[in-house]
């Protein structure tokens, strides 16, 4: 953590201070010190080397004495805001939380140091969540996700936050609709979570005879139909649900490619083209349609026309380990034998790569 402020321009003052973080960077705290309080005798109203005091201590966890230092400084200097992030961290960690909550607020507008402001910022959040504040502590999370989207603290509040918020509005949704489409659609995707599909097909139902017209309901009914079958009357069932969403919205990509599955699973290779070419005329950003219509297409012998879907397919997903393959198959079948190798070995090392991943996972 950088210094909390800098000295007096007094060529003694400074030379001491130089002296005291080349200690604090050699790992000399103790010789830090003394630097400092060298210093101290000859500016006793000296606010940096007070600030900094309170950094060494509060870093060893000498927490009361980092705060005593800290206001010290604060007192010579209100708006050293590091000094008052780091004294409402402090204070924290000696359970004054309500004058921490007030200090790190206040400070967290204005600390510019990532590092500082995440350990700010991740504090606020955790007393807002303590005080059921969990807007303000959205409020404060989505800052820290634009400072530091890849932190993965950051990513965890996020994560508890949305799960906080999704929890209360189930339980609400609970009370006051217990026996709504909507409440059972959320049971249905709960069940889908767990693997459950007989039980999301069986809420997804009821729902749908709560409110029939219920957006999104059809495709989802559909999809967790084939998930728990894919025997030619489970298929059956789920194509209807799938042509039901689509009297509902022309436009749905989503089931236009899912009856592209069903055709495809029946070896019917015409129906599948025509669903799964409407699915990708509809949305080209969906990789899975992309991909299958160029699988399709190798299977049709159509293998120049597979190259466009398949690269296509790449630039939304490199790391698709099934598209290189398909793609490194129209290849052969064209004769470019370079271009072919090239996209096996990409396939190959993608596919020990995951191998790896699950394996590390497990």
């Amino acid at each position: 953590m950088p210094a909390v402020a800098q000295p007096s321009p007094s060529s003694q003052v400074h030379s001491r201070f130089e002296q005291a973080q080349n200690d604090l960077k050699t790992n000399r705290p103790a010789d830090a010190i003394r630097e400092f309080q060298a210093i101290l005798k000859l500016e006793p109203n000296n606010a940096g080397v007070r600030a900094n005091l309170g950094l060494i201590a509060f870093t060893q966890a000498n927490y009361q004495e980092a705060a005593d230092e800290f206001r010290l400084a604060l007192k010579i200097h209100p708006q050293l805001w590091n000094a008052q992030a780091l004294l409402g961290l402090s204070e924290l960690h000696l359970g004054a939380e309500n004058d921490a909550q007030q200090r790190l607020q206040e400070a967290f507008a204005h600390v510019e140091e990532t590092n500082l402001r995440v350990q700010v910022g991740t504090a606020l959040v955790q007393l807002n969540c303590e005080t059921g504040k969990l807007d303000e502590a959205l409020d404060t999370t989505n800052a820290l996700m634009k400072l530091a989207p890849a932190n993965p603290d950051v990513l965890f509040m996020m994560y508890r936050l949305h799960s906080a918020f999704a929890a209360n509005a189930l339980a609400t949704l609970a009370k006051v609709g217990p026996d709504s489409a909507r409440l059972h659609q959320v049971l249905a995707e709960s069940h889908a979570s767990d693997n459950d599909f007989s039980g999301a097909v069986s809420e997804y139902q009821r729902a749908l005879e709560l409110d029939p017209k219920l957006p999104g309901l059809h495709f989802e009914l559909g999809e967790a139909m084939l998930r728990n079958g894919v025997d030619e009357a489970s298929q059956k069932k789920a194509e209807e649900q799938f042509v039901l969403a689509l009297a509902e919205n022309p436009y749905d990509a989503h089931s236009e490619f899912e009856l592209g599955q069903i055709g495809f699973m029946r070896s019917n290779l015409p129906d599948a083209l025509q669903h799964y070419s409407r699915a990708v005329q509809l949305q080209p950003q969906l990789v899975d349609a992309q991909l299958a219509l160029g699988k399709v297409l190798n299977e049709l012998h159509q293998s120049q026309e597979a190259v466009k879907h398949l690269v296509a397919a790449i630039q939304l997903d490199p790391e698709n380990s099934s598209a290189h393959y398909q793609l490194s198959q129209s290849y052969r079948a064209l004769d470019l034998r370079d271009d072919a190798r090239r996209e096996m070995s990409i396939f190959t090392e993608l596919r020990k790569s995951n191998d790896s991943s699950n394996i590390v996972s497990h």
